[in-house]
């Protein structure tokens, strides 16, 4: 589990359930939480409370009530910039210009807390906001020709599942694909463009046919689907017969922090990084030999082979 910032994220909701957590609507849900400041004028004062993204609004609230809320489809940009705040310290901020949404009124608020940079990436993916086809033909430059086709593909496609998407490249294993979008394409994106361009959704919404599409990867800003919960370790688990391969998505750590061990059908991750505390363990579909494990580790993705025990 990701004992930092997820267990942090939690037990800071529960404490707070009583009189500071906002009403959620159906199927909407808490993505992220965390104490910080909000400014919605140059002019004045810093308010210090509590901050919620749900999968359809960001909220800021103190004790007497809600401050702000915003829609996530009413956010038109989102960006970092300087802003002086405690001691008149310079530091950085999200700045979030939206419109109103009894008035309509074209408005900007700034926002500061601990995990800038996970929140500012967190509003980007789930505001559809950050690619269009003149960003997208630079990532797609960098890119060789299995990352160019899976970008293309889902660009005029919307959405794709990772079946298809492993046709596509011709590749043999689901991991094969993975390792492509998280330790190639997302990566690439970022450095281009600032933040992923392909994320993942369990459920989504074609927006030109309105069906329903379930467990499809998606290009950030070509769909407007509902956003998904991105807390903990991100790991895959794969059955190829005659191995078991395993995918994780580990922000912050260095390959000299992770620890790995194997005990019969466990994988046990663990490792330290500047961004937290990882420790996450594995259950595997079937017993597995631990002199056979091979991993890689490159753009914060670990890549973990093992062989079955015959």
């Amino acid at each position: 589990m990701w004992v930092d910032e997820r267990e942090r994220t939690t037990l800071a909701v529960r404490a707070t359930r009583n009189s500071l957590q906002p009403r959620l609507a159906g199927d909407e849900h808490i993505v992220l939480y965390s104490q910080g400041g909000y400014k919605d004028n140059p002019r004045s004062a810093w308010k210090l409370g509590h901050f919620y993204l749900t999968s359809e609004r960001l909220i800021f609230l103190v004790l007497a009530g809600v401050v702000f809320e915003a829609p996530l489809s009413d956010m038109k940009t989102i960006a970092v910039e300087q802003a002086r705040f405690a001691l008149g310290k310079w530091k950085d901020v999200i700045a979030i210009a939206y419109r109103r949404p009894t008035t309509r009124a074209a408005s900007k608020v700034q926002i500061i807390m601990r995990d800038l940079e996970v929140w500012r990436k967190k509003l980007l993916e789930m505001t559809s906001q950050g690619i269009d086809q003149e960003t997208l033909g630079r990532v797609m430059q960098e890119l060789d020709w299995q990352g160019r086709g899976i970008v293309s593909h889902l660009w005029e496609a919307r959405h794709a599942t990772i079946d298809e998407l492993a046709e596509l490249m011709g590749a043999p294993t689901h991991m094969d694909v993975l390792l492509k979008i998280r330790g190639d394409i997302n990566p690439t994106a970022e450095r281009i463009a600032g933040s992923p361009i392909l994320a993942f959704r369990r459920s989504g919404v074609d927006p030109l046919t309105g069906e329903k599409v379930p467990f499809s990867w998606w290009v950030i800003g070509a769909a407007r689907a509902a956003a998904e919960a991105r807390t903990g370790v991100l790991v895959d688990v794969f059955d190829e017969g005659d191995r078991i391969d395993v995918v994780a998505e580990l922000v912050g750590v260095r390959e000299e922090d992770l620890v790995l061990t194997v005990a019969r059908d466990t994988l046990t991750l663990h490792a330290e990084g500047p961004e937290g505390k990882y420790h996450e363990e594995i259950v595997l579909p079937a017993e597995v030999r631990v002199d056979t494990l091979t991993r890689t580790y490159t753009n914060n993705v670990l890549a973990v082979s093992l062989e079955k025990l015959v």
